[in-house]
């Protein structure tokens, strides 16, 4: 059936149920896990870099500004025609962009979700009160 929406595999986050199927689910997911991966968010917009953040630095109690490019695949971004020197970091669902130049870092959702593991899944599901 072509008239209805199609989703991403099961995820069964609290805040969202399926994996992302396009880059504003990534946008999405990303927000859920910001905090978790060591992000501030300080403004999102629409023109190319996606979004102006702080990162954490391992280590140290130092924050270092960062510019993110949001894609479904990381590949879009050269399909965009994005220029390399522009950003810092590409957050996506999946990384499949083999020639990916070394100084952009990729950021691939689906392998965080894998490595935070289902504590990370519970401690966002514990942070609110479901609205009835």
């Amino acid at each position: 059936m072509y008239d209805r929406p199609e989703y991403g595999d099961l995820l069964n986050f609290p805040s969202l149920r399926h994996a992302p199927s396009n880059e504003q689910g990534v946008i999405y997911l990303f927000g859920i896990m910001a905090e978790r991966l060591g992000f501030t968010v300080e403004r999102m917009q629409n023109a190319f870099p996606d979004c102006r953040a702080k990162r954490r630095r391992r280590g140290i109690r130092k924050w270092q500004d960062v510019t993110i490019e949001f894609e479904f695949e990381s590949r879009n971004f050269q399909e965009h025609r994005h220029d390399p020197a522009g950003c810092d970091i590409i957050v996506c669902w999946e990384h499949n962009w083999a020639d990916c130049p070394e100084n952009i870092e990729v950021i691939e959702l689906r392998e965080e979700i894998k490595r935070l593991g289902s504590d990370f899944a519970k401690a966002t599901s514990d942070k609110g009160d479901c609205v009835e």
